[in-house]
């Protein structure tokens, strides 16, 4: 069965081809040109280049294709670039699709994100069926769920198409970085304060899994929350700091002082919106609110199993610095212990 992904090259999809490769498939993965492919090193796949925001070229990747993993997707948070994420997640999204079934394919399964569903407690984390309700100027949840609801309205009986929304990813091959960040700047030491909020934090492999198994036992037209486990900002900087062995962060980030960072970004970011693309309030009034999310639906309708998210911290951090992208003359030490 010939299957095909984009986004490939990002920290989700390279962790999903390394599972299908493992798995003795070659999957069809639609890549830029100019793409960094140190997460595909060592695999054997076949390469197509074009862009999922190339009509032309999506229509030639889908020929002979059964099943699609579209993966390719932004995460920024200015409210400056709207209109780009827009066109990176939500129309390249209605153009796999349209290629898609152009080209007879079967099933495709789309990746969103839990910022597509509503907000939980810890003692009530959020489900697939909570609503997103919060207030602000956002474009990561705004295209995220515009995305989503081109995917399961598109879903019929000649093309099933379904969504997988991963937590706070964390794991190996994070090229650019994303996530990963959060990582290298705690292994280094730099990260001394924590917020007061917390989210769900997942495996990226895990995460490569539940895609599989939404692709094999997923209900058409559904979507599933991928997560592992629900953290508290403080507890996942301290698992962080403990498998990269420095001291975890000790001083609580009054949300106060978000709030006056956030509106800071607002005003100068307008100069420099690259460099301010976390400094600002559409970004930092999510931290200090409590952001859980619950994997039942998936644990129960697709046998999906998390794993304790250190081992994806270790993982990332180990080639984080086979890559150079942490100092390699200087040994992580985890003092963290896996129950």
């Amino acid at each position: 069965m010939k299957t095909l992904l984009t986004g490939a090259t990002g920290l989700v999809g390279a962790n999903l081809a390394h599972l299908l490769c493992q798995q003795g498939e070659r999957p069809r993965l639609l890549v830029r040109e100019r793409s960094d492919r140190r997460g595909l090193r060592g695999l054997g796949y076949h390469e197509v280049l074009g862009d999922v925001l190339d009509a032309g070229s999506l229509r030639g990747a889908m020929k002979g294709v059964e099943r699609v993993y579209h993966v390719a997707g932004t995460v920024r948070f200015a409210p400056s670039t709207r209109e780009d994420i827009s066109r990176i997640n939500a129309q390249a999204t209605q153009n796999v699709l349209e290629a898609a079934r152009g080209a007879g394919v079967r099933r495709v399964v789309v990746v969103s994100s839990i910022a597509a569903v509503g907000h939980g407690t810890m003692t009530e984390p959020a489900t697939e069926d909570d609503v997103y309700t919060e207030a602000g100027d956002n474009p990561h949840p705004d295209t995220r769920r515009e995305a989503e609801r081109l995917a399961l309205e598109a879903s019929g009986s000649t093309l099933e198409v379904l969504a997988g929304n991963p937590g706070f990813v964390l794991g190996p091959y994070d090229v650019r970085p994303s996530t990963g960040q959060l990582l290298r700047l705690v292994a280094k030491g730099l990260v001394v304060v924590y917020p007061s909020g917390g989210t769900n934090v997942v495996n990226a492999q895990d995460v490569a899994r539940g895609l599989q198994l939404i692709m094999e036992k997923g209900r058409p037209g559904e979507r599933y929350i991928l997560g592992g486990e629900n953290l508290t900002f403080r507890e996942l900087l301290t698992i962080c700091a403990e498998e990269a062995g420095v001291p975890p962060p000790r001083i609580p980030l009054p949300d106060g002082v978000v709030k006056a960072v956030g509106r800071f970004g607002d005003a100068v970011g307008r100069l420099a919106p690259d460099l301010f693309e976390h400094v600002n309030t559409a970004f930092l009034q999510a931290l200090p609110l409590p952001a859980y999310h619950s994997s039942a639906k998936a644990m129960r309708e697709l046998g999906y199993r998390p794993r304790p998210v250190r081992l994806g911290i270790r993982e990332a951090l180990r080639w984080f610095q086979e890559e150079g992208m942490l100092p390699r003359d200087r040994p992580l030490k985890p003092r963290g212990v896996v129950g």
